[in-house]
């Protein structure tokens, strides 16, 4: 699949619809689009087991998009379901099963350490930093921002201090809605379109449609903003890549709403 360019906008579609008799499919996704990381669409076609060897100073994360299975971590057993990350901190390698008449499809992120990576892990608190991290996105804590109306239900689903340099959130609204213009030239980001997103992204004047099962790369700096038309939905997972860990100051500007503790820690 190649990837398609309108002036600065990278975007990719990721290939859904796996030809018939086939068990499984794998597309590298934006490659060099962000440093020092490796993106990969993966579907597998159940009944089968996948052992995956993750790779030692690299995040591994998954991001599962369609489909149910289960993921085996040494004692640990996770029940994936769509629209969920799993993020394995301590394993070696881990187990995904899936069950007959099921096809799961995720994406696949590794990106590698750097060394002031590796020293903040010292720093965070032993409760951010569980053998694997798993969150479904319905779970996580919701929070507000300026940019946004109100109708705009936003979480937070990967906090700051369990990856360095790393924040992953989510962002829903039926149209018409808007998330105004604004720029972040501290951090690379990506948007991963859920089930259901039909939206539009402007930067710097251009703009894409943007469906679900896409993923987009938003030029760094640039002011950029996302509608949605009544009628349609606006659905879809913000990635963001601080260059380095002052940036992630950004995310003061996400006002958390619960005052319980965030299912996603």
């Amino acid at each position: 699949m190649k990837k398609h360019f309108t002036s600065k906008i990278i975007f990719q579609n990721l290939e859904m619809q796996l030809e018939d008799g086939a068990n499984s499919f794998s597309e590298d996704l934006l490659i060099g689009e962000i440093e020092d990381t490796k993106i990969q669409h993966l579907a597998f076609v159940g009944p089968t087991q996948q052992k995956i060897s993750l790779l030692e100073g690299h995040m591994n994360m998954f991001l599962f998009i369609k489909g149910n299975a289960e993921l085996v971590g040494d004692n640990l057993s996770f029940q994936i379901v769509p629209e969920s990350v799993a993020i394995p901190l301590s394993f070696k390698n881990i187990k995904i099963n899936v069950e007959e008449g099921n096809t799961l499809h995720y994406v696949a992120l590794t990106k590698k350490y750097t060394q002031d990576d590796l020293n903040d892990f010292s720093t965070y608190p032993k409760e951010n930093q569980p053998d694997l991290f798993f969150a479904k996105f319905s779970d996580c804590e919701p929070y507000t921002e300026k940019i946004k109306s109100p109708r705009t239900i936003s979480r937070t689903v990967l906090p700051e201090g369990i990856i360095p340099r790393m924040a992953l959130g989510t962002v829903e609204a039926l149209g018409p809605d808007e998330v105004r213009a604004h720029k972040h030239p501290m951090l690379d980001q990506l948007f991963l379109g859920l089930s259901d997103n039909y939206i539009r992204v402007y930067a710097d004047g251009k703009s894409i449609e943007l469906g679900p099962y896409s993923l987009l790369h938003i030029p760094i700096g640039s002011s950029h903003w996302v509608t949605v038309d009544k009628g349609n939905k606006l659905f879809y997972l913000w990635m963001n890549f601080f260059l380095d860990r002052t940036g992630q100051q950004w995310l003061k500007t996400h006002k958390p709403i619960a005052t319980i503790k965030n299912d996603c820690l």
